[in-house]
């Protein structure tokens, strides 16, 4: 049996289901007696000139998985434990990644909780502000919030201090966490509480809206279909913008023939646009301002390419935040594995074997051997409670890109080989032997299937490369499992991030196993944790301490 723990919080498409004696032994960063070890969580240093290259990076494979290694290691960066007295004990201040030392769930609760009561009654009432300054200023009583409880005298938290004796138990002190935030992304969490308890009691929004929009991006997706004789096909929905007009273009063999509709599915009766002739090279134009489906009928058995162009445009305010999260919000997600008697089970990604998974079921499976890795070859932590957790597998998501940048790291026994060939050597220690990929768009837009990449790294990129106007591929063996999950792209699934869609759904119902876009705004901008998010549901913290005083304030 596997002993596996695979935290959610982001929500995965079809995560695993968590081990319960595993569950039992996890403790999440930070309690209070561990935040003050940890100190401050350490920012996340965004590099702003990758927003301008974002067209850059989605048409080359190359600059995208260059860019992706700069910023593990951004994510990566050793930064001291905050508690100086620990420089005794190890001759010097020991150390772990910086995301590691990031805030969570309960962060947030104390954090909150403590800014929300000081506003007073009238602050309540009112559901006053809580800016920037406010919540440094919570930030640094978060971190000392140990000294003013009666049940931690001097003595008893340097004998917690003695315990934490190897660099195991240094990095333990962090937790096992299921997701991390940075301050900027943390900040911009308590600071949209009011948006965010709306949020919570409102429905979940459509996945089109018109009002108001930005300025929109120019797209082209790309179908490739083989068609039977008398068979439909339904492709979309394609987000198209208002006053933006979708062409629909397809060439290929035999007799096929193009239907298309706005905001549903159209048929051989209800379409807005048909283009029936005698071959398959069709053209069809409707205008946009919603959500556009298009249905392709087989008049013959024909093999076809459906082209499809039009003006996407977003929505521009998150429903349920305060405007979008900032550059330099950076949010990671864990999964980790208690150190038992089961060995860790190992995945084959080079080029032959990712080729096989996606053209049966697109699933990881159980894995294709196991291992047993050193604590010095993967990432290891001892918690407090004495459980020993080592972690195979890194979500990391920033915002230095409108859309975000997608990076999932796994570890392999086999390291340097397919997409870990690249890894640059900044990235050291237990980290050497991970593999990364990286999606920052739906859509792939590099002509080059190897990526201009040689050896196995280009074989492997082939495998996953569906064409230009195929939705891109990006997907981690240990945290997407389910049938499917194999062919994500990480985007695809958070799109409907707050959304009441459970991982099976979106992996059975949406186009691709939920790869392609179907939404035009983004209500949480891109985070599972705001609302649902499979057990960090931070708006259920504010709900019950808004509720609360609401019902014990005076009028």
């Amino acid at each position: 049996m596997r002993s596996a723990l695979v935290l959610l919080g982001l929500a995965a498409c079809g995560d695993d289901v968590p081990d319960k004696i595993a569950t039992c032994q996890l403790q999440s960063a930070a309690t209070v007696q561990d935040r003050k070890v940890i100190g401050p969580a350490a920012p996340y240093d965004a590099d702003f000139s990758l927003g301008p290259r974002e067209d850059e990076l989605r048409t080359s494979i190359a600059a995208r998985r260059a860019a992706a290694w700069q910023v593990v290691a951004r994510v990566l960066h050793p930064v001291p434990l905050g508690e100086p007295a620990l420089a005794q004990t190890f001759g010097g201040q020991p150390t772990v990644p910086a995301w590691h030392t990031w805030y969570g769930r309960d962060d947030f609760e104390r954090v909150f909780k403590k800014l929300y009561r000081d506003l007073g009654p009238a602050g309540r009432r009112a559901r006053a502000r809580l800016d920037a300054q406010a919540i440094d200023a919570g930030f640094d009583w978060n971190t000392h919030a140990l000294d003013g409880l009666p049940d931690w005298p001097e003595q008893r938290y340097l004998d917690y201090l003695a315990q934490i004796d190897t660099l195991p138990k240094a990095a333990g002190i962090a937790g096992a966490n299921r997701v991390g935030y940075s301050p900027s992304a943390m900040r911009q969490l308590i600071h949209s509480y009011g948006k965010q308890y709306a949020c919570r009691l409102a429905p979940s929004p459509e996945p089109f809206d018109t009002d108001p929009m930005r300025a929109g991006t120019q797209q082209k997706q790309v179908e490739q279909l083989s068609i039977e004789s008398c068979q439909w096909r339904t492709l979309g929905p394609y987000v198209a913008g208002v006053g933006a007009q979708v062409t629909v273009t397809m060439h290929g063999d035999g007799d096929a023939d193009v239907y298309v509709r706005r905001g549903a599915v159209p048929d051989g009766e209800t379409f807005d646009c048909r283009s029936n002739g005698g071959t398959s090279d069709e053209s069809c134009s409707v205008d946009g301002g919603a959500l556009i489906y298009v249905s392709v009928f087989g008049a013959k058995t024909s093999m076809v390419e459906v082209d499809v162009e039009y003006l996407q445009k977003d929505v521009v305010d998150p429903a349920c935040l305060d405007g979008e999260m900032p550059g330099d919000a950076a949010v990671v997600k864990g999964d980790w594995h208690r150190v038992l008697t089961d060995p860790l089970p190992t995945f084959d990604t080079s080029a032959t074997r990712m080729a096989a998974r996606l053209a049966g079921d697109a699933s990881w499976g159980t894995g294709d051997g196991a291992i047993d890795p050193d604590p010095a070859a993967i990432y290891t932590v001892t918690l407090p409670n004495g459980a020993t957790f080592r972690m195979p597998a890194l979500h990391v998501m920033t915002k230095e890109l409108e859309h975000w940048i997608w990076i999932t790291l796994w570890w392999s026994p086999q390291p340097d080989s397919d997409f870990g060939a690249d890894r640059p050597a900044e990235i050291t220690g237990p980290w050497r032997n991970y593999k990364m990929c990286v999606a920052s768009s739906y859509l792939e837009g590099d002509p080059d299937p190897r990526g201009g990449q040689p050896g196995s790294l280009g074989d492997a990129l082939a495998a996953v490369h569906g064409g230009v106007g195929a939705p891109t591929w990006c997907s981690n063996p240990y945290l997407e499992l389910g049938t499917g999950n194999a062919a994500t792209n990480c985007i695809g699934c958070h799109q409907h991030g707050g959304t009441d869609l459970l991982p099976e759904a979106i992996l059975a119902a949406e186009p691709h196993h939920g790869t392609t876009r179907v939404r035009n705004n983004f209500f949480t901008d891109y985070l599972w944790a705001i609302k649902g998010g499979g057990g960090e549901d931070l708006s259920s913290i504010i709900q019950a301490e808004v509720d609360y005083w609401d019902a014990n304030d005076p009028p």
